[in-house]
């Protein structure tokens, strides 16, 4: 074999090397993205939706309501839920200057004082003679599968984002039953604060009203 030829040899094994490195760092990259991008953060994409706000008994795929909402709406609604992960800084926004300040909801604090976004919890809550149950799942640390999945089943509009807020109470179904009855909506409210207590206030009023019109037939 002649000095040129292994030169050639030498070159041609460097760039199927190279090639098959950007392949496999192709496909170690589609992994990391598709992840990490599999909740949309709306404020991050500058969209604000707040979708349509209407109560409804359809969940998507027609899914069971997890039992831990079940058995809460027997003992009390509306049920107030408010998801979100880390990536999402609407949802640090609306607890900041809503569901903290304006609603008045004491949130967990960490080692310095501060919020704790990362720890989900769940409590009763009465503000301007309207009792609720709030509970905050932040996807990304809660333990309990159920709960961490629970958002996909009232993404009725298949929005795919975060903050998503769920309301939920009960109706008396046109089959006869009584049976819970939602609202799911998105967005960061274009931080109109005032304008997201009055809605939040609005929407908790009328599930209130809904409840204690049917809890009697519902238990």
């Amino acid at each position: 074999m002649n000095k040129k030829m292994a030169v050639n040899i030498i070159a041609l094994i460097f760039i199927s090397g190279s090639l098959g490195g950007i392949l496999f760092s192709t496909d170690i990259y589609n992994d990391i993205k598709s992840g990490i991008v599999d909740v949309l953060c709306l404020s991050c994409i500058k969209l604000d939706p707040k979708t349509s706000m209407d109560f409804t008994f359809e969940t998507v795929d027609n899914k069971e309501h997890p039992d831990f909402i079940k058995n809460r709406l027997e003992l009390q609604a509306p049920i107030l839920i408010q998801y979100g992960d880390d990536g999402c800084t609407a949802c640090k926004n609306v607890i900041d200057n809503v569901m903290s300040s304006r609603l008045g909801i004491s949130f967990p604090k960490d080692d310095e004082g501060e919020i704790d976004y990362k720890q989900s919890f769940e409590k009763e809550i009465n503000i301007e003679n309207v009792s609720f149950y709030y509970i905050y799942i932040n996807i990304d640390h809660i333990k309990n599968e159920t709960k961490e999945n629970s958002w996909k089943i009232y993404d009725i509009e298949d929005v795919g984002g975060f903050p998503q807020f769920t309301i939920i109470t009960i109706e008396y179904h046109h089959g006869g039953d009584i049976k819970p009855y939602y609202t799911t909506i998105n967005g960061a409210f274009g931080n109109n604060w005032d304008e997201a207590k009055v809605t939040f206030m609005n929407l908790l009023g009328e599930a209130k009203e809904l409840y204690e019109r049917n809890i009697a037939g519902f238990r």
